[in-house]
C-alpha cells in the first residue's frame, strides 16, 4: 500500500480528518468556481474523494453543488431577487450547480 493511498484511507475513516479534508475541498471548489464554472466539477471530485463509499461522495458532491450555489447567492447580494425572476437562466444555473459536481463525483468511482 502507498502512502497516497494510506493516507486516502485515513481521511476516509478517521472523523476529524475527514471533516477538515471535507471543509478543504469545499473551500478550494468554491474558490475554483469563483474562477471558472469548470469549478464546479473540480469541487464535486474533490469533495467526494474524501467520502467513504462511491454513493455518500455523490451526496457530498451535491452537497458541494448546494455550497457553491448559495456562495453564488450571497454573491449577488440585494441583486438575487431579481435575479431569481429570469427563469431560463436560473435553470440553467440550478442545473449546473447539481448536475456538474455529480459529473466530477465519478472521480471516487475510478480512484478507490
Amino acid at each position: 500500500m502507498s502512502d497516497s493511498t494510506a493516507l486516502l484511507d485515513r481521511v476516509r475513516t478517521e472523523p476529524r480528518l475527514h471533516v477538515a479534508a471535507l471543509v478543504a475541498a469545499l473551500a478550494v471548489g468554491v474558490a475554483l468556481v469563483s474562477v471558472h464554472w469548470l469549478g464546479l466539477i473540480a469541487a464535486g471530485a474533490l469533495a467526494s474523494l474524501v467520502a467513504p463509499t462511491v454513493r455518500r461522495g455523490a451526496g457530498y458532491a451535491l452537497g458541494a453543488g448546494v455550497v457553491c450555489l448559495a456562495a453564488f447567492a450571497a454573491s449577488l447580494g440585494p441583486a438575487a431577487g431579481a435575479a431569481s425572476d429570469m427563469f431560463p437562466v436560473v435553470y440553467v444555473t440550478v442545473g449546473a450547480a447539481l448536475g456538474l459536481p455529480l459529473f466530477g463525483s465519478l472521480a471516487r468511482a475510478v480512484v478507490t
